[in-house]
């Protein structure tokens, strides 16, 4: 929406992500009856499926709203607890000196702190391709309870970057070269798709593969040899490992 002052105009937006392949190994974690002053522990992992680095933070909330309404109403009232859950219950057990602790986990988005009595550990990072991130839960009662909280994973994904430094650029000589831009923040391994039409047999890259480092450059030589007269205009293609897209190079 832009506003002039006098009126305003509307224009659709429109984007596109990718579904990272990102999970939980559990739903739920339980910890051990813990004596008070005392703490336990139990561990949970985030695994990531894919090819990307995916960064991963805890949250309190499971909406931006939810979030916003907290912190209106913690505004309002100027009382804080202990800390901030999304959803919680509390239930005073047989035994006054222990207390039990169940964490519910889940991927959702919110920024307020998770709160005592359970800390979970890192609060948020990266994780590799294909790897995993080892979450600590510690359970460090106050009071003889049943602490039974919610707790939101919020999950993005970082790809890389490319593009070229001319996507498109006229033909004038029989051999040039153009250059491949990472102008992501992880490596972008990349090779070259081999066109099937006439025209494109008649282009040779080199290199037809290879890695860019995050901020790199790569180098690619264009060769053209043709045997017929004529004009034409040529897409070629190379994919990026982590890219939605391909990458894609005009030649006229």
């Amino acid at each position: 929406c832009f506003v002039t002052g006098e009126e305003s105009f509307h224009t659709n937006l429109y984007g596109e992500a990718v579904d990272v392949n990102v999970g939980l190994s559990t739903n739920s974690v339980e910890v051990k009856k813990t004596f008070i002053t005392m703490s336990n522990h139990t561990t949970v992992f985030i695994e990531n499926r894919s090819n990307i680095t995916a960064h991963f933070q805890w949250k309190a909330f499971p909406t931006e709203e939810d979030e916003n309404e907290e912190k209106r109403r913690l505004t309002e009232t100027d009382v804080w607890p202990h800390g901030v859950f999304g959803a919680f219950e509390w239930f005073r057990p047989s035994k006054p000196s222990l207390a039990l602790g169940c964490v519910s986990l889940g991927f959702r988005s919110s920024a307020l702190s998770i709160p005592v009595p359970f800390i979970l550990q890192p609060r948020e990072g990266e994780i590799g391709p294909n790897c995993l991130a080892e979450i600590k839960v510690t359970f460090k009662p106050l009071e003889a309870l049943v602490y039974q909280c919610m707790a939101y994973c919020n999950i993005s994904g970082t790809a890389p970057f490319p593009c070229f430094s001319h996507p498109q650029f006229h033909m004038y000589f029989l051999l040039l070269q153009v250059k491949l831009i990472n102008q992501g923040a992880i490596v972008a391994p990349f090779i070259y798709i081999p066109s099937t039409t006439n025209v494109g047999y008649c282009f040779k890259f080199a290199p037809k593969e290879g890695i860019i480092a995050p901020g790199g450059t790569q180098t690619i030589q264009i060769s053209f040899s043709a045997s017929v007269l004529g004009t034409f205009e040529e897409e070629f293609q190379f994919r990026v490992a982590g890219s939605p897209t391909p990458v894609i190079l005009t030649i006229k």
